[in-house]
């Protein structure tokens, strides 16, 4: 027999403390992103935070949703951003997959979307027939540091054994590479000389009158509640001794060596040009949202973006800006360059099927919290 167990947010602390529920070969969620879901301003308490698929009385899948707001048609809707999807592989061919899918939909009155998903799951949401095509962003990879000893190893597994060989070119290449990079510091720093940073715990009242001025085509309107429980409920937790935890128990992000959110302000003869939240997350620097003037500042922001990426020793720089990307590419301080690509779908119940006008952030949906 097949089941779905429904998970509301007012279940959460009661769930917390179930150690049965903690009990299984596998992990649904770990407990600090379901804490970030109980903490979450758009959630309340009879919203959906994720459904548990069992078959024959054994827990065998589940599915989690993020609640957010969105802005369609001049009108401000909660959308449930599906933010994990798994199964275990003995269930393939039971349509337990599909049953959690069509569950959510109903659950939450067909307005989901997805924020990013892999080629398979795609396939399963066109088969579903839900969906519409929200955004193809076009962005980049733009890699400044050798980072072989942890690339290879995923492409080929067998590599595995001579991942130390990996490291000692990694630290051959980043030799040379970090005296390039400190020339190409001093050279940013001139052109950033009337530019001064502030490191926000939230944006503050002339950070918000620029995002007004900068969001009116955002899918999703941020604002301090928002950046407030983004930064205080991480759903990836720093863990030094990483290799110690029960990351492999869970399919998804959970542990990283280390993982900050910058609220970076940024001001011109102390008037602010520009606002952008940055990810760093181990050896990755990610830009999550950027609120400035494209027409002005672009290279400017790119400026910033590089000399935070020097400075924080990251490996690679992931952005789906257009500016600020643009800027990336013209840049000749990196190893290589790679053009992404990050679609996104979204609900046919919202009743739009042309997003052309919209702005999708990177960050926006679940992509900012892993």
């Amino acid at each position: 027999m097949k089941e779905v167990r429904k998970i509301y947010k007012k279940d959460i602390p009661s769930l917390i403390e179930d150690s049965s529920f903690w009990d299984h070969s596998f992990l649904c969620i770990s407990k600090h992103r379901l804490w970030a879901h109980y903490n979450n301003p758009a959630c309340s308490d009879d919203n959906i935070v994720m459904l548990l698929a069992y078959m024959d009385d054994e827990l065998v899948g589940y599915m989690g949703v993020y609640t957010d707001y969105i802005k369609i048609k001049n009108q401000t809707q909660k959308i449930g951003w599906l933010s994990t999807w798994w199964v275990h592989p003995k269930t393939k061919g039971t349509g337990i997959g599909r049953m959690l899918l069509d569950t959510m939909f109903i659950e939450q009155s067909g307005q989901i979307g997805i924020s990013q998903f892999t080629p398979s799951a795609k396939r399963v949401y066109d088969k579903s027939g839900y969906f519409v095509d929200l955004k193809n962003s076009e962005g980049i990879k733009a890699v400044l540091r050798s980072n072989l000893s942890l690339l290879i190893p995923v492409i080929l597994p067998k590599t595995q054994f001579i991942k130390p060989l990996f490291f000692f070119v990694d630290s051959l290449v980043n030799m040379i590479v970090d005296f390039r990079l400190h020339f190409c510091k001093y050279n940013i720093k001139n052109r950033l000389k009337a530019i001064s940073l502030e490191y926000l715990p939230f944006p503050d009242q002339e950070v918000r009158v620029l995002m007004n001025r900068f969001n009116q085509n955002d899918i999703s309107h941020k604002d301090n509640t928002f950046f407030n429980w983004l930064k205080t409920h991480n759903w990836v937790y720093e863990a030094p001794l990483i290799k110690m935890t029960n990351k492999k128990s869970y399919e998804f992000s959970m542990y990283d060596e280390s993982f900050e959110y910058y609220f970076v302000k940024v001001n011109s003869h102390d008037n602010c040009i520009g606002f952008l939240v940055l990810q760093k997350r181990t050896t990755t620097l990610k830009v999550l949202f950027a609120y400035f003037d494209e027409n002005v500042y672009g290279q400017l922001m790119a400026d910033i973006v590089k000399q935070h990426a020097i400075k924080l020793k990251v490996k690679e720089i992931i952005c789906y800006e257009p500016v600020i990307v643009e800027n990336l590419f013209k840049s000749n301080m990196f190893l290589y360059k790679k053009k992404k690509v990050k679609q996104s779908i979204i609900s046919k119940s919202f009743g739009v099927d042309d997003f052309s006008k919209i702005r999708v952030n990177f960050g926006d949906g679940d992509c900012c919290f892993a």
